[in-house]
Order: C-alpha cells, then structure tokens, then sequence
C-alpha cells in the first residue's frame, strides 16, 4: 500500500443552532388556531382528513393533510417550526 504526505484534513465546525429573536419579534410567532376534521377539497379521499390553520398577527396558513389527528398535529408542530425559522429574525451572537 502507498503512503501519501497529503496534511490531515481539518474538521469543518458545526454552525450553530439559530437563535430566534423572540422577544422583539413575538407578534411574528405563528401557533395553531383550529385542526379540524374535514372532507378534502378536491372531494376524492378514502381516508381521514384535518383542515389546519396556523397564524400570526401578519398573517395566516390553512391546509389540508391527511392522517390521524395525532398525525397532522405533528405535522402542524413541523409546519410552524419551519415558518418561524423563515419569519422571524436571528439574534446575532
């Protein structure tokens, strides 16, 4: 086997996690308002249905997703992660 004298690599340092500006920016939180249960817009489903609707005092979200209620509340608590991370500015550290 042939050795190289290539250098180590280094390791590349993990960015950390964001930190949100809550504080200053709480009106941009956004949180469930109402999951209810519901027929599917397109009227073509077999399964269970659940109409969401997440807000914030600028404005709001309503989808549809398929699933049990424990399914789309999960999936409800992902969707606003996400659109805090996009909406509300980062603390600069």
């Amino acid at each position: 086997m042939a050795q190289t004298n290539a250098a180590p690599r280094k390791a590349i340092p993990k960015k950390p996690e964001p930190v949100l500006n809550m504080e200053d920016f709480a009106h941009l939180c956004y949180g469930v308002v109402e999951i209810e249960k519901a027929d599917l817009p397109s009227g073509g489903s077999n399964g269970t249905c659940y109409r969401y609707v997440v807000a914030n005092t600028v404005s709001s979200v309503t989808g549809y997703r398929q699933g049990t209620k424990r399914e789309v509340s999960q999936y409800v608590t992902t969707l606003i992660e996400d659109l805090n991370l996009r909406t509300i500015p980062k603390k600069k550290v």
